[in-house]
């Protein structure tokens, strides 16, 4: 009789798999990420098919704390500028927080196992974050620009701030800040 699965377990080989894939590549054995884990090395195998299973599950599972973490606890205004500040606050939040994630966020964009679907499945998580920028965008809030563009653009200008509060954590503040003003002058259309 298998014994049941534990959702701990679960969590501590994807929490793990993170930590060691962001030190080591995705080359990275299921071996060294059991080992880590301070698990028996079949373990894995009990929660994924395989280390493909392993990292499209935790590109998944990044990408869907990413959007719950940025969009969490939105700010009731109409102000674009207000809801864009506090999702650009909690992604460099996370981001500074879980520096492993985002590294291997990068890793598995570009993976050639990644699931076809999965890209496109987790892009409904941040369904929210596009109707909003689209709806500033045709109030004139924001620069009319394709929204993946606007993306990136955000994405890149806020791991650059991750990374100075990385060097200098005594002035997260002042970067996170500074860092949003720099973005926002960049895309802000008329009304700002």
């Amino acid at each position: 009789m298998a014994r049941p699965k534990s959702e701990e377990k679960r969590n501590t080989l994807l929490s793990v798999a993170a930590q060691v894939f962001a030190k080591n590549g995705l080359s990275a054995s299921t071996a060294s990420i059991t080992s880590a884990a301070g698990m028996a090395e079949g373990t894995l195998f009990n929660y994924f098919k395989g280390k493909d299973d392993l990292m499209n599950t935790l590109y998944v599972e990044i990408k869907n704390d990413l959007a719950s973490t940025m969009l969490c606890g939105n700010p009731k205004t109409d102000s674009p500028k207000d809801v864009m500040h506090h999702i650009w606050c909690n992604y460099v939040a996370w981001g500074a927080r879980n520096p492993d994630r985002l590294a291997v966020l990068h890793k598995l964009k570009v993976w050639e196992g990644l699931k076809p679907d999965i890209p496109e499945s987790t892009t409904a998580c941040f369904d929210e974050l596009q109707k909003m920028v689209n709806n500033a965008i045709a109030c004139g809030a924001l620069r009319d620009v394709p929204y993946e563009f606007m993306l990136a653009i955000f994405a890149s200008n806020a791991e650059t701030v991750m990374h100075y509060i990385k060097q200098d954590p005594d002035r997260a503040d002042f970067y996170t800040e500074q860092g949003f003003q720099l973005f926002w002058s960049g895309i802000a259309g008329d009304l700002h």
